[in-house]
């Protein structure tokens, strides 16, 4: 057993979660996935203990335990650590259906349109690939073989058969829908983890990609109930009125009754360009306005076209 494997066995979830943090900035999204929901088994099981514990508690009448057991179990899917693991898988899945190209990045690279020194460094980068993965086989191998060694000397004890990971590149959950997948653990945030405000955004964000626009208008006010200040609802605002500008469809004739006559109180009553140039005013004007406000706002105005990037840049950050 490698030592990745025994900490997987200790549920050693902070690791887990450092190592998948590590394997998403580096593009790795299929071992990065299977880290994050290494640790989501971690409180699935947490869940699924808790039956043997029920007759235990009646049989040692340990009441009080046992209510901080069920105490425990009510807010287990709304931990910290279950959080942050299901709002990263929430956002590469979601990554993942905005970017298809990103999974091709294994792909034999164009050489021909490369420059010569383009054309070498891309050679040098999958040359190492290549002589990673070689090294990684050759390392299993080679522990496959000294246990086959140890467990067949008469001298030696023979070590308990582990289980082994069919799927350590996470191939599987790179072909799994990923909206359905996002969809999934975004519910189970927002209602285990209803006060965290990213909570939300992570439901709007599923939602107005399904095209279930009443959804993200319910996400839209549970995030304004929470903080209405927030960076994360100002440009899903802006992204929302945006979509309602531009989508080819519309909903039910109920739905669109209730979105025409709701959404306009997250923008106060105003149009779009109105509303973000009130924004704009209040950014300017305060000067403790937090940096990330100051850069939603910019990006608002760029993806609006009522700025360019150097003057909004220069404008509201610099």
């Amino acid at each position: 057993v490698i030592p990745e494997q025994y900490l997987y066995y200790m549920q050693c979830a902070w690791y887990e979660l450092e190592l998948a943090d590590a394997c998403r900035r580096r593009g790795e999204f299929g071992r990065s996935l299977r880290k994050y929901m290494s640790v989501v088994k971690h409180y699935d099981d947490y869940h699924e203990d808790q039956f043997d514990f029920h007759s235990y508690c009646i049989r040692k009448v340990t009441m009080r335990s046992y209510c901080d057991l069920l105490r425990f179990e009510d807010e287990v899917y709304g931990l910290p650590n279950y959080c942050r693991a299901a709002e990263q898988i929430v956002k590469i899945h979601l990554y993942l259906h905005d970017n298809p190209s990103a999974l091709e990045s294994d792909a034999e690279p164009d050489y021909s349109k490369m420059t010569p020194a383009e054309r070498k460094k891309a050679k040098n980068i999958a040359r190492k690939k290549k002589n990673a993965a070689a090294k990684g086989s050759n390392n299993s191998k080679s522990n496959d073989k000294s246990n086959n060694s140890n467990g067949g000397s008469g001298n030696v004890k023979k070590a308990k058969p582990h289980a082994i990971d069919e799927d350590p590149e996470g191939k599987e959950l790179l072909a799994l829908n990923h909206l359905d997948e996002a969809k999934k653990y975004a519910s189970i945030l927002a209602r285990h983890a209803p006060k965290q405000i990213s909570s939300w955004a992570l439901q709007y964000d599923a939602s107005v990609r399904r095209g279930k626009m009443l959804m993200g208008l319910q996400a839209l006010f549970k995030m304004k109930s929470i903080d209405s200040n927030s960076h994360e609802l100002f440009s899903r605002v802006v992204d929302f009125s945006q979509r309602l500008e531009s989508r080819s469809c519309k909903c039910h004739d109920s739905s669109e009754e209730i979105i025409s006559k709701e959404f306009p109180t997250l923008m106060d009553g105003k149009s779009l360009p109105d509303f973000l140039k009130a924004v704009v005013d209040t950014v300017k004007n305060n000067s403790l306005s937090a940096l990330p406000m100051r850069t939603a706002v910019a990006k608002a105005m760029v993806d609006t076209g009522l700025g360019t990037a150097p003057s909004s840049i220069s404008s509201l950050i610099l």
